[in-house]
């Protein structure tokens, strides 16, 4: 993959962490308090998330072929306290890479098998509370293949996940339909149509 490369040099700050104090440790995540130095080299507090375990994440935007279909799910996200619309995802585990980590998260949520097709860079979606980044994975599933005639995903214990398959003509109606229902919405996958003209904006739920 290849990136432009700037004929100018970017002069950043100096801005830096310095020091980070654990407030609460969970199963899951850590609480943490940040001691950093601004442009004016004065001291401030931060308050930020760390995962335990895991702190990069993939992002599969599963296409079908040949129908042009694009793989969503609709799951329970406690946090929100409501279902979500979102693009399949999945932790890296240790010892994966980004290409193992979407093959096995796609087959796990959807049942489809899909192939890799690009990998963007480590993107951060919240960075003001959280240190977690994340990589959009394109994947592609081929409809024509045995295993995915009839996919049978292997969601995991306290995982309830609902599968469609949308083509770019359904989306809008599709969303707007879930959104009449209560349903909500993850950023990167509203952003995902935007950009690509399908939607127009949604009213205010």
């Amino acid at each position: 993959m290849k990136y432009l490369k700037s004929k100018k040099t970017i002069k950043l700050g100096v801005s830096s962490v310095h020091k980070e104090h654990l407030l609460y440790e969970g199963s899951w995540s850590n609480l943490v308090e940040l001691s950093y130095e601004d442009e004016k080299k004065q001291i401030r507090k931060w308050e930020g998330l760390h995962r335990k375990n895991n702190a990069e994440a993939v992002i599969i935007i599963a296409k079908m072929e040949p129908s042009e279909r694009y793989i969503v799910i609709r799951q329970f996200r406690p946090p929100i306290n409501a279902y979500i619309l979102e693009f399949p995802a999945g932790l890296v585990d240790s010892g994966e890479t980004f290409e193992q980590t979407a093959i096995r998260e796609l087959s796990e949520e959807t049942g489809y098998i899909g192939e890799v097709k690009m990998i963007s860079p480590r993107l951060y979606p919240s960075p003001g509370i959280l240190s977690e980044s994340v990589s959009f994975v394109h994947m592609r599933v081929d409809e024509n293949l045995p295993e995915n005639k009839r996919p049978v995903a292997q969601n995991e214990p306290g995982e309830f996940i609902t599968v469609f398959e949308k083509s770019v003509f359904e989306i809008s109606e599709f969303l707007s339909h879930e959104l009449s229902q209560g349903v909500k919405f993850d950023a990167k996958l509203y952003s995902y149509f935007f950009a690509k003209g399908v939607l127009q904006f949604l009213p205010l739920d």
